[in-house]
Parts: C-alpha cells; structure tokens; sequence
C-alpha cells in the first residue's frame, strides 16, 4: 500500500470508527450490517484527490459488505449499491471488474448492471 493510501484510509477509518488494517482494509472492516452507510458515506464524502487505491478499497468494503449482507439474507436488495457502483466503475473500474469476475454473492447483480 502507497503512503498516500494509508494516510487518506486512516482519516477514512476514524470517520467511520474502524480500527487500522493496512491489508485487505475493505474487507477486513466490511459489515453487512452498514451497506447503505458506507454506499451513503460514499457518495457525500468521495474527494476527487482520493487515490485509486483508496477508491479501490472502498469498492471492496462496499461490496464484501454486500455479499455478507446476501449470504445473510438471499432476499436483500442490491439495489442499494447501484449507485455506487455507477460512480466508482469510471473511477476504479478494475476493482469493479474484479468482484464482477468472481463467483461472489454480488457478481450476478454486477454483471446485470454491465459490470
């Protein structure tokens, strides 16, 4: 991880009371439990001088969350990350294309949406 990664992660972790993890920092505090916060911390928050890495790990937070949040409930609905995943594709669009290659609880939604 870039210096500039972990220094806008750690003002990201204190917004959003994480503990620090410098590997995997999107799935390690991922929590279907908050999807909506984080798509809506998203999109209030996102600062055009966020790095891709950044960008990147709040793709994975956002998604791994959503497939805790399915593997929880089969009935949940995606529909909450749509526009988050519309705003990050043109910013971070191989993290996007990662969880839509996989064969993850997400992916089929990912994939409906031309991810």
């Amino acid at each position: 991880m870039f210096h500039e990664d972990s220094d806008q992660l750690k003002e990201l972790e204190a917004a959003l009371g994480f503990e620090y993890d410098d590997q995997d920092w999107g799935i390690v505090n991922s929590d279907a439990s908050r999807v909506a916060e984080f798509v809506m911390f998203f999109e209030k928050n996102y600062d055009e001088r966020w790095s891709l890495g950044t960008v990147g790990e709040f793709v994975d937070l956002v998604l791994e969350s959503a497939c805790e949040a399915v593997r929880a409930d089969p009935n949940f609905d995606l529909a909450c990350i749509d526009n988050f995943v519309a705003m990050t594709i043109p910013l971070a669009p191989q993290y996007v294309a990662y969880w839509s290659s996989k064969d993850r609880a997400v992916t089929p939604h990912l994939r409906e949406l031309g991810c």
